[in-house]
């Protein structure tokens, strides 16, 4: 029997995870490198807030047996779901605002002075783009329209799983049971 609860203490839910994020950050590049649609600062908070998913997938992978590291992965998952969203939700808002003045934002990333990351990694940190710009559309809906529903159910997801593996965790139940044989 599998449970939303158990998924935690399985490394192939944290693989899952990881391997979302890594199409995620695959499907960024490709829109830069091969679209030619250059990241705004907005963009690359969101792209870190997936790599913050990512990390915390990869500390759930290799500690899931550890209750230590699973709490810091699921944290983790947490923390960055709700910032990117927070950030994509910003970034749609500035985009779809009906006064073009307030669509701008910074002109680089602001990381910090001991991890200037668009300065290691230009290609992938640095933010040539411009906020306010809507390059790309899909079903009505922009990037940053798209990635705040990603994030929201990424959100959406850790939350019921986090509350299911405390559930589980109290009761010494399998929690909410979405597989029977």
């Amino acid at each position: 029997m599998l449970s939303v609860g158990q998924w935690p203490n399985k490394p192939f839910a944290w693989l899952l995870l990881f391997l979302g994020c890594s199409g995620l950050l695959g499907a960024a590049l490709y829109f830069q490198m091969v679209l030619n649609l250059e990241p705004c600062v907005k963009c690359v908070y969101q792209r870190m807030a997936v790599i913050g998913i990512g990390l915390s997938a990869i500390v759930g992978l290799f500690g899931s047996g550890l209750w230590l590291t699973r709490w810091a992965a699921l944290i983790g998952w947490l923390y960055s779901s709700y910032q990117g969203l927070l950030i994509a939700y910003d970034h749609w808002d500035l985009q779809t605002s009906k006064n073009a003045f307030f669509a701008v934002c910074e002109s680089a990333p602001n990381f910090p002075d001991w991890a200037p990351m668009h300065e290691w990694m230009p290609g992938l940190f640095a933010a040539p783009g411009l906020c306010g710009d809507i390059d790309w559309q899909w079903l009505g809906l922009g990037m940053p329209g798209w990635m705040t529903v990603i994030f929201a159910g990424l959100l959406l997801i850790g939350i019921i799983v986090t509350i299911c593996h405390i559930i589980s965790s109290f009761t010494k139940k399998d929690g909410l049971v979405l597989y029977h044989k």
